[in-house]
């Protein structure tokens, strides 16, 4: 028994699969397979009854688990403090929706590189599902989605809300204002991004509202420069398109009675195994992330 098999016990416990365990750490499953059966053998008894359906802990996989993470929490803890008595670069990775990667957290982080030097740190774009699959996953240390999370061993708190407009390019022809229904009368340039969209939409209307939806476009970037070109009218944060209004080149649509708000949640995973210069780092963007957002 080694450091490594107890964190692999661990992944295997969390995640109720040795499979997807074995994908976590990049080992076939055979030979992670290997590794437990060859603990279990050590300590006399099953740790894990195995199914089709995944694997569970047995009643001694329960007690193993239990000491498994304390182990683990001193081993590191030990590392941290060794560390410490050499000058080293902390990692901290962050995962975050596009429009709050690209237009949100650079100020931020660039405070965070102020106060921490040492640290470095990797900030990856994906939607909010992507998000939370990489922190379940303990791939990413703290990660920022569009609304809360519905999973149970992530935690989220509400950091802030942006406002997300329907914007057309200044020299395209249309009223400041229209109503709901007016707006399957217009080309929209669709992101599906933007669930936030979507669900106020659907709580607005009973379903009869057909868009007029030219493309669906993955990027934030393409669709606001889509609509700086006149080909179609957006929906895009009010973070992502401040210069561009700002310089007059896109203008704003109001829908009389209706508005869409992007609330932005920070997540991280519960009992998140990291070190102290992690979490430190986590609790510094925590406490000054609304003062320093661009």
């Amino acid at each position: 028994m080694n450091m490594e098999t107890l964190k692999l016990f661990l992944d295997i416990a969390m995640l109720k699969s040795i499979s997807k365990a074995a994908q976590k750490s990049h080992i076939t499953q055979s030979a992670l397979s290997q590794q437990l059966k060859s603990w279990e053998s050590n300590l006399g008894t099953e740790l894990l009854v195995r199914s089709n359906k995944g694997a569970n802990l047995t009643e001694a996989g329960i007690i193993a688990e239990r000491y498994a993470g304390q182990i683990c929490k001193l081993y590191d803890d030990m590392i941290t403090e060794i560390n410490h008595l050499q000058p080293s670069q902390h990692e901290l990775s962050i995962y975050a929706i596009p429009e709050v990667c690209n237009y949100a957290l650079p100020c931020t982080l660039y405070e965070v590189k102020k106060h921490f030097p040492n640290c470095h740190i990797t900030l990856n774009e994906g939607p909010s599902y992507l998000v939370e699959e990489r922190l379940v996953l303990e791939e990413g240390d703290v990660g920022f989605i569009s609304g809360p999370s519905s999973k149970s061993d992530l935690i989220s708190n509400m950091v802030f809300s942006d406002q997300v407009m329907l914007v057309a390019s200044s020299s395209t022809i249309c009223p400041d204002r229209i109503s709901l229904d007016e707006l399957s009368e217009y080309p929209l340039i669709w992101s599906s991004q933007l669930n936030c969209v979507q669900r106020a939409l659907n709580s607005s209307t009973t379903g009869d509202l057909k868009l007029n939806i030219l493309f669906n476009l993955d990027s934030i970037e393409a669709v606001k420069l889509a609509a700086i070109r006149g080909h179609g009218v957006a929906f895009l944060p009010y973070m992502s398109i401040k210069k561009e209004l700002y310089s007059k080149q896109l203008k704003i649509i109001h829908i009389d009675h209706f508005q869409v708000n992007n609330d932005v949640y920070m997540v991280k995973k519960q009992n998140q195994r990291c070190d102290n210069d992690t979490k430190q780092l986590i609790r510094y963007i925590e406490k000054t992330l609304i003062d320093t957002l661009c």
